[in-house]
């Protein structure tokens, strides 16, 4: 407060005003309230409150066994060699940062948007950027010719894979409360209205890999006498499923429902097809002629 600052150093109000304004104001910023603070460019340290947010921002709250910020801030404390930690990145996709940062910008401010996807022009509302496996995608609800909605619930689509991207910054649009409760309740990028129940079943070698973190949205486990394990999860589409139980076969088999196991068996059928049909056999070499004696 300027006349705290007055008081303890003993001079006038305008005499800490100039100094604020003219003499430090490459170090110092006003508050929304009227006061002064360093500016955030200029600290030597952060709140501490930051940390925890960040850790929020970026996902890795949970990454660590001790969630505490004291833990924290010892580990930051500590020179990166002798922590005894190592955390492998996570390979991220290249994405332009104007990019980024105009999409971003059309979220904040609700801004609509135009962008060819996949060869087709799309006009959407955009509501969040999120973050999965190491590549981003932008949750939005496409709006049609009539400026309607196309479907019910907001859509995904890869950031990748926008191009000729336009915000109208004449325009803005209303946020509907319930597409925001939608995508905060999705722990995954597959958007559908329902989703379905699928039951697996885990051979002995792999349950451990299911029971100590959740592999599938919204699982749960029961482990039988034989140590085998019956996963159930909610699915929202096949093809969120199916890359799992391709990678953990043949120790992992789809119980339920009985048609997405008949669409894996049908897929491996075409491959081992597709396979041996590319394999030519090679040929024979003639035999090698005698030197005459």
């Amino acid at each position: 407060d300027k006349h705290q600052l007055a008081e303890q150093f003993g001079v006038g109000v305008r005499t800490i005003e100039r100094d604020l304004c003219e003499r430090l104001i490459d170090y110092v910023e006003r508050t929304p309230e009227g006061k002064w603070q360093i500016a955030d460019h200029a600290r030597s340290t952060i709140p501490t409150a930051l940390l925890d947010e960040y850790a929020d921002m970026a996902g890795v709250r949970r990454l660590f066994p001790d969630k505490s910020l004291p833990w924290r801030l010892k580990q930051l404390k500590t020179p990166a060699g002798a922590r005894g930690l190592h955390v492998q990145p996570t390979p991220e996709e290249d994405i332009p940062a104007p990019h980024f940062a105009a999409l971003q910008a059309a979220c904040q401010q609700r801004r609509p948007c135009r962008f060819t996807y996949r060869g087709k022009p799309r006009s959407v509302h955009p509501y969040r950027l999120i973050h999965k496996g190491g590549a981003w995608y932008l949750a939005a609800l496409e709006i049609g010719a009539h400026r309607t909605p196309v479907t019910e619930h907001p859509k995904i689509f890869s950031l990748a894979r926008i191009s000729a991207l336009h915000v109208d910054e004449s325009a803005t649009f209303r946020h509907q409360q319930r597409h925001l409760d939608y995508i905060d309740a999705q722990n995954d990028i597959w958007f559908t209205a329902s989703a379905t129940r699928v039951m697996l079943r885990a051979a002995a070698p792999i349950a451990h890999y299911f029971q100590r973190r959740e592999l599938l949205p919204a699982q749960t486990t029961q482990q039988d006498a034989d140590g085998t394990l019956l996963i159930t999860a909610r699915i929202h589409h096949p093809t969120q499923l199916l890359p799992v139980v391709r990678y953990w076969m043949p120790h992992l088999r789809i119980i339920q429902p009985r048609e997405w196991e008949q669409t894996l068996l049908d897929e491996l059928r075409q491959t081992l097809a597709a396979w041996e049909g590319s394999q030519q056999p090679a040929k024979k070499r003639a035999p090698a002629k005698r030197a005459r004696q």
